[in-house]
């Protein structure tokens, strides 16, 4: 269990913003969480990189953005496998693990490792987690190589593309009856065949999967992380560099690892990432608030 200064967990502002007592205890759960993907990662040889906001917040904070509520990692597509893979033999038995390897109703492409199947209120839990009442958890990247090429690029987005988006809306197209038609589509596109006896939209996440590793480290000099990829308003390529190294950075009451690269991995990511702009009217910040309706429905909040 982490340690914290006794004075950690008050109200705070930082940078102009009020980081409240509750929000305190999130950040430290959910270190608690980190810290044993951490110790996983570095039992296993695995190497881990500080993502999107915690990268952000690693270097121009020292830890948390403060308007931030989650922690973000990324790990290349080999060292991310092996994790997932692991996670169940090393994570205690009431922790979970959220990814289309494990679950046949995740529908992201982003796994997540949660400090709990549901929200458990017994005070010996609570404590564990330094007074957080709320399932927390950290999101993991998977880093992908791609070509130079644009030929052989535009064909991979292609299909990555056309099976990502069948998968995300799977449900819809089934209720409009388009569903048969873009599995056949993706059939001929990628010449497979898809196993009607298991269960399609499970086969859809593995085949957006494969198509993000259909080149090795040595025929690139990028990375990605696909759906940003064809997503984003900016082509999002990491040069494969920036990752060859990391280095430790403090993030709050630990330590964090980063690219070597960072400064150009930000730059990529944020533009002028050294000029603070606030997301805090997101509909979904804080993320608890949906938890917080469910424990004053059953009379645990005020």
């Amino acid at each position: 269990m982490l340690e914290f200064r006794q004075d950690y967990f008050k109200e705070e502002s930082r940078d102009g913003f009020v980081v409240s007592e509750k929000m305190k205890r999130v950040w430290a759960a959910e270190l608690e969480v980190l810290s044993e993907i951490i110790r996983i990662c570095q039992k296993h040889r695995l190497t881990y990189y500080a993502d999107w906001g915690t990268l952000l917040g690693a270097v121009r904070h020292a830890g948390f953005v403060p308007w931030d509520d989650n922690i973000d990692i990324a790990l290349k597509r080999a060292d991310y496998q092996v994790l997932l893979e692991t996670l169940s033999e090393e994570l205690p038995d009431s922790w979970s693990v959220s990814s289309y390897c494990v679950l046949g109703k995740h529908s992201q492409p982003v796994s997540c490792v949660m400090n709990s199947k549901v929200i458990n209120m017994d005070p010996e839990v609570i404590k564990r987690f330094h007074g957080c009442p709320y399932m927390v958890g950290v999101n993991l990247y998977p880093l992908d190589y791609i070509p130079e090429d644009e030929t052989m690029t535009d064909a991979q987005l292609e299909m990555y593309q056309t099976v990502y988006d069948t998968a995300r809306q799977y449900s819809q197209l089934r209720e409009k009856g388009q569903l048969e038609f873009y599995l056949s589509k993706i059939e001929r596109l990628c010449q497979i065949s898809f196993d009607s006896d298991k269960p399609l939209r499970k086969q859809l996440w593995q085949l957006s999967e494969q198509i993000c590793t259909l080149f090795e480290e040595e025929d690139c000099d990028y990375l990605t992380w696909f759906p940003q990829l064809i997503h984003g308003n900016e082509p999002f390529r990491l040069k494969k560099k920036w990752y060859a190294e990391t280095i430790e950075l403090p993030f709050e009451n630990i330590s964090i690892s980063v690219p070597k690269g960072y400064q150009e991995a930000l730059s990529m990511m944020y533009g002028n990432y050294l000029v603070p702009v606030r997301n805090t009217d997101k509909q979904d910040y804080p993320f608890y608030k949906k938890q917080d309706d469910y424990l004053r429905a059953l009379g645990r909040l005020p």
